[in-house]
């Protein structure tokens, strides 16, 4: 479903002119996608999607932020990098992912998109993330499986751990 709605929010700008989320939000309605804006802003910046003046029409609208269109959707694990991770820890059934300010929900996003089993699930703050870990979850072969979507990611682990 993410993925036929990004593919539906780069269709809609790259031809017509869409100058804020309320018309992006009732665009992506009329072709079936129910977003909140909390939503739409990830998805945007998940993009690269920003807001940018348009010379030829005189308007703020929204265009790639590199090269002025929408670029094709790449696999998140090529745009996500570990730079983002100070470290990695686990104990019990519980890992915790320090971060830079501003990373922790793009991680356990990522980690939620993609980690079907292990995980109970993740909670994200600023810097942190919390991963809530099934019983008996073997945590080198979670690292492994983490590590095909963020390049690194064992890089990352505590010694301890």
């Amino acid at each position: 479903m993410k993925v036929r709605r990004l593919e539906a929010i780069k269709s809609i700008v790259s031809r017509e002119v869409v100058q804020n989320q309320d018309e992006l939000q009732k665009l992506l309605e009329k072709q079936g996608f129910a977003v909140t804006q909390a939503t739409l802003s990830r998805d945007l910046r998940e993009l690269c999607i920003v807001k940018a003046h348009d010379p030829e029409l005189g308007v703020y609208c929204y265009r790639d932020g590199k090269l002025g269109k929408i670029l094709p959707i790449e696999p998140r694990r090529n745009r996500f990098t570990v730079e983002t991770i100070k470290s990695v820890e686990f104990s019990g059934n519980q890992g915790v992912i320090k971060t830079y300010p501003g990373f922790a929900g793009a991680v356990a996003s990522v980690i939620d998109d993609n980690i079907h089993h292990g995980i109970m699930g993740t909670i994200a703050g600023d810097d942190v993330v919390l991963l809530i870990l099934r019983e008996q979850t073997p945590v080198k072969e979670l690292v492994s499986e983490i590590s095909l979507y963020i390049s690194g990611f064992a890089d990352k682990l505590l010694e301890n751990s």
